[in-house]
């Protein structure tokens, strides 16, 4: 994930480098100003104009580049957090579907949210503002060098006191910044299932139990970022004091050598206006640096969440399915539980297969594994006589299609949900709406294909969408269609002709996970198990 930011530091040199050019000209700024100051109390007028023309020169020129600076610090942020955003959701598809599924989608939830949060906030953030504070401190200290050296030993006394505070406070820091992490992939889990079972919780009177694991959810959480605040305040308490302590003591320093006569008094103003570009850049720096710190947990989560544990390499690229797919004593279990044991099936090119049985009895998961959504635990699947194991996921996918139990819709237009963004004649998708009983709920809608479906289906029944996920497999005209409880939420009518149109789908292999049965399209699969 680190690799994500840093490959945009040409933005970051970019801004860096404007800022620097700001620095530099606030440093020339103080320089003239000293000056300024010093022809005025010596009495000679054309040299003061002369130097304050430079000055005010100078004053306006930092209008433009402050300007430029927020342009470039902007861009900057924009491009490496898209950058970061980009590459954790690229990593989240690479992901294999079994490790994603047995993973609490609140950890995923939480990344893209809370996580990224503080990671544009604490390190993109944090990383700029180091290095203009870094370069505004060195600015200040060859101003206050050519003026006072020993005002430049203090400085790295100072330096040396805030880097000792940093280091000392960032492991506190990193470890409850990664416990509040955690806290907050449970607190997003536990609000995605409460709204998910909203009608339930009403039907049963479970508000107040559900309030009050809430409360005490959000207590911990809140009192995680009370724990982090008290930290960061005891670390300002002792900062702040070093940092006046000092201050005042330089002060009292340059003071004592302007009265004795080894400084003038625009070199007094230099010194003291300068010490606050000293003393704040020191005093972010040491502020910005264990929240930096403190990501590198958040970091090396996202990428434990992100790695597959399963590193098997898929070699062979799969482009048609001609023969058989079979199952060779294959055997599967979730954990210690055990599914399925030593199954042997053959499921033919063009052949139609319905597989029944009870609740529980392992029927989805047996589709899951011809899905290669898993691999056996023991025994293998082969297809065309090639492991399945070795055919790579993008390869197979492309000759397989879906219809699941649960209807995933896109809020957006029908003709999208049917295509899945992908290109197809007018007549290609008329046939599958046709075959899947579409045609009169498409004709009643106000804007036909291009009505939006809302939020996950909500203006349509359940009916109308595993219709729908029925017309996607059949438009993306695959050589498997696998099919798991399609006909649930189907009236009898409909749900009869859809499985005759299937049936009568030439070299197309369906598999049908069903408990809803018909005795006259019963007959017409080649195989019931």
């Amino acid at each position: 994930m680190k690799n994500s930011v840093f490959n945009k530091w040409p933005f970051l040199i970019l801004a860096v480098l404007i800022g620097a050019a700001s620095s530099i000209i606030e440093g020339f700024i103080s320089i003239f100003m000293m000056r300024v100051v010093d022809t005025a109390l010596a009495g000679d007028k054309m040299l003061f104009f002369n130097e304050a023309k430079i000055l005010v020169f100078l004053a306006i020129s930092l209008l433009p580049i402050n300007l430029a600076l927020s342009f470039a610090k902007g861009l900057y942020k924009y491009k490496t957090l898209s950058s970061l955003k980009f590459a954790f959701m690229n990593s989240v598809f690479k992901k294999n579907i079994s490790e994603f599924q047995r993973d609490n989608n609140g950890l995923y939830i939480s990344a893209m949210t809370n996580d990224m949060n503080i990671i544009e906030n604490n390190y993109i953030e944090g990383i700029f503002q180091v290095c203009m504070n870094v370069i505004s401190f060195l600015v200040a200290v060859i101003v206050i060098y050519s003026v006072s050296p020993f005002a430049l030993l203090l400085a790295v006394i100072i330096t040396l006191l805030s880097t000792i505070l940093t280091i000392f406070l960032s492991k506190p820091l990193q470890r409850h910044q990664a416990q509040r992490s955690k806290l907050f992939e449970d607190y997003t889990s536990y609000i995605r299932e409460v709204l998910g079972a909203f009608s339930i919780i009403k039907a049963n009177d479970l508000s107040s139990k559900v309030k009050d694991n809430f409360y005490n959810k959000s207590k911990d959480i809140q009192y995680k970022g009370y724990v982090i605040d008290k930290i960061y305040t005891f670390f300002l308490a002792i900062q702040h004091f070093t940092v006046l302590l000092s201050f005042f003591g330089i002060a009292a320093v340059v003071i004592f050598m302007a009265i004795r006569g080894h400084m003038t008094a625009g070199g007094v103003v230099l010194i003291i206006s300068n010490m606050d570009k000293i003393i704040n850049p020191l005093m972010q720096v040491a502020e910005w640096l264990p929240k930096i710190f403190s990501v590198k947990s958040l970091f090396k989560k996202m990428e434990e969440t992100l790695k597959n544990n399963n590193q098997y390499e898929e070699k062979i690229v799969l482009t048609s399915f001609n023969d058989t797919l079979e199952l060779k004593d294959v055997s599967f279990g979730y954990d210690d539980h055990l599914i399925l044991k030593n199954i042997n099936l053959k499921f033919k090119k063009g052949g139609k297969y319905l597989i029944v049985g009870p609740s529980g009895g392992g029927k989805s998961t047996l589709l899951k594994l011809l899905r290669k959504y898993f691999l056996p635990s023991n025994g293998v699947i082969t297809i065309d006589n090639l492991d399945l194991k070795d055919i790579t996921k993008e390869s197979y996918f492309n000759i397989i299609a879906n219809v699941e139990q649960q209807v995933f819709l896109f809020e957006d237009t029908l003709r999208n949900n049917l295509t899945l963004y992908k290109d197809y004649s007018d007549e290609e998708i008329n046939l599958a709406i046709r075959r899947s009983g579409l045609t009169q709920f498409v004709e009643e809608l106000p804007n036909k294909l291009d009505t939006i479906i809302y939020d996950n289906g909500k203006n349509i029944s359940g009916g109308e969408k595993s219709r729908i996920a029925i017309a996607r497999s059949l438009l993306a005209n695959k050589d498997i269609i696998f099919l798991d409880e399609a006909f649930a939420s189907l009236d009898e009518k409909v749900a009869r002709e859809i499985e005759k149109t299937l049936l009568s789908l030439e070299n197309i292999t369906v598999v049908n996970v069903s408990h809803v049965l018909f005795d006259d399209t019963k007959i017409s699969y080649d195989k019931v198990i």
